[in-house]
């Protein structure tokens, strides 16, 4: 996080306890506002987590979470869901093979292309990676009451499902979904 961003929060921090009040309304321009800093703060303590608990760069937890949901699937595949080109890719999934967390075969139709698939411990480091994003999400969401709950859940399913093309943009915008929260029959993105 930028010292200016970190600055800004300490500011809204202290204002918001010193009147413990916060606007419900502010207008569009205001909300829009504060859901770019919610993301912003979302995605800082998600990839923070999973730098300093697990050693692993955004783009690495995603290759692993898309190996993880389709074992034995190619390198294209992978480029594809996570948003990087192929030259990309390659370097992140030999990184991760080098880690010994992915394992490369060749693939049986064609012996250029590799099959990829989670070593063991690959596996248990996809898990952990879900874990840590789901405590981060978790932990946000515990001091809301069950209706802020509600009330929040719709305002996003409406936003997801109103802005994200299914196809490659969804595959990129649920690249470390975790399938156990979110099944395609309810997933406002891959709605069946």
């Amino acid at each position: 996080m930028s010292y200016y961003m970190y600055a800004v929060c300490i500011y809204v921090k202290r204002k918001v306890s010193q009147t413990m009040t916060v606007p419900v309304e502010g207008g569009s321009a205001h909300t829009a506002n504060i859901l770019g800093a919610l993301a912003v703060l979302i995605q800082d303590r998600v990839e923070g987590a999973w730098q300093a608990s697990l050693d692993l760069s955004p783009m690495a937890a995603a290759a692993l979470v898309q190996i993880e949901g389709e074992p034995g699937c190619s390198i294209e595949l992978v480029a594809g869901r996570i948003g990087l080109t192929h030259s990309a890719t390659v370097r992140v999934v030999d990184k991760l093979a080098e880690r010994g967390l992915v394992e490369k075969d060749r693939a049986r139709k064609d012996a250029r292309a590799q099959s990829l698939t989670l070593s063991k411990p690959g596996k248990r480091v996809a898990q952990q990676l879900h874990e840590v994003r789901n405590q981060v999400t978790d932990d946000l969401l515990a001091g809301l009451a069950p209706a802020q709950r509600a009330a929040l859940e719709q305002a996003i399913r409406a936003i997801l499902y109103r802005c994200v093309e299914p196809g490659r943009e969804a595959d990129v915008t649920c690249r470390v979904c975790d399938d156990r929260r979110c099944r395609p029959e309810i997933c406002p993105i891959r709605v069946t």
